[in-house]
């Protein structure tokens, strides 16, 4: 009855090499990971050997950010995933290539140890090489970040900004400017229109969503929604404790929306939405379906957020917002490999864009 299929609901891009997703890129390889958005900004992440483990406070995690656009330098960050009790304060967090000391880093307001552009000159001349080890060092610990896929993810941030060959690349170097570099890309623009102050709506049964919606029993399926078995005219075991398992929420003064738990696997569970036109008659064709990875429904979004694994190290996060016609993707991003860190190491998304 249920899909247990754990790790493959965020693993739609985290387990595939190379996958482009909503106009932005997803690539990873070996101990890195680029993202980059359909803006052209990417971030790479590296972090250090996955064969190291992640109990014994030995992970680390760099982000290497770059707009698109010519003149546009890298921004770099890195953290750990060291519980802060175990460092006293004002200890310095140091960084150290081949042994030799680059100086310390200082935190930001978001807490994060923020590279200088030196630092990060360093670092990048580093792991481009096999025969360099890039060590961060606080008190009595050692951080080791790996060079593994570095070479091979900053070649595709090179690519996807239209950088090779010129001056300003990472890996495959040239002797062209940077004029001819892809600009940046304006992120759409979605007008959310005003929502009711505070939210409307109702549970409903079977029988009420089938009044609204004839052909309801086709449509979960077809949305492959599998936590309710409708195949048949017996009302699903899951009902007898719970009659009211779907619920109706107001939109608009002409839209309603339809939330149904949709699936449920080992670590996570989704539900399904359908917009449904406010008439006397109803219309199935008029219905439209919006997605079945919903999380939950809240002042004119739908958002959706997965974890890759039981651990919750790395999540996959949606939003949809509603402009009065239809529920438009607004965000999407990923948090990066699941390398040890208590909710996903860093924000890293691949679609963006501006509500208005």
């Amino acid at each position: 009855m249920f899909r247990f299929f754990s790790c493959l609901l965020l693993l739609l891009f985290i387990t595939s090499a190379n996958a482009q997703l909503a106009n932005g890129i997803v690539f990873e390889h070996k101990d890195w990971i680029i993202v980059c958005e359909n803006t052209l900004t990417c971030r790479a992440a590296g972090y250090n050997n996955q064969d190291m483990g992640i109990d014994d406070n030995l992970a680390v995690s760099i982000l290497l950010e770059r707009k698109a656009g010519a003149n546009q330098s890298l921004v770099g960050y890195v953290q750990t995933n060291i519980d802060e009790k175990e460092v006293p304060k004002n200890q310095p967090f140091n960084l150290s290539i081949n042994n030799k000391q680059i100086g310390s880093l200082e935190k930001d307001k978001n807490g994060l140890y923020k590279l200088t552009q030196k630092q990060v000159s360093s670092i990048i001349q580093a792991l481009k090489s096999n025969n360099s080890i890039v060590t961060f060092h606080q008190n009595n610990h050692k951080w080791v970040l790996s060079n593994a896929g570095f070479n091979a993810v900053m070649l595709k941030m090179d690519e996807v900004q239209g950088r090779v060959g010129t001056l300003g690349a990472i890996i495959k170097t040239g002797k062209k400017n940077e004029s001819q570099v892809y600009p940046p890309i304006p992120a759409p623009v979605i007008k959310k229109i005003a929502m009711n102050e505070s939210e409307q709506s109702k549970e409903m049964t079977l029988d009420e969503v089938i009044a609204i919606f004839p052909e309801f029993k086709e449509h979960y399926e077809r949305a492959e929604c599998e936590y309710f078995d409708l195949s048949n005219e017996i009302e699903p075991d899951q009902m007898t404790n719970n009659p009211h398992p779907f619920r109706l929420i107001e939109l608009d003064k002409h839209n309603e929306l339809l939330e149904a738990i949709c699936w449920l696997a080992a670590y996570n569970t989704a539900n399904a939405y359908w917009v449904i036109p406010k008439a006397t008659t109803p219309n199935d064709s008029n219905i439209h379906f919006v997605t079945n990875m919903g999380s939950y429904y809240s002042e004119g979004n739908i958002h959706a957020s997965h974890k890759g694994r039981g651990l919750g190290d790395c999540w996959e996060q949606t939003n949809w917002v509603w402009n009065g016609n239809q529920f438009m993707l607004s965000a999407e991003s990923t948090t990066g490999l699941c390398r040890g860190f208590a909710g996903g190491a860093w924000d890293l998304p691949y679609f963006v864009s501006e509500i208005k």
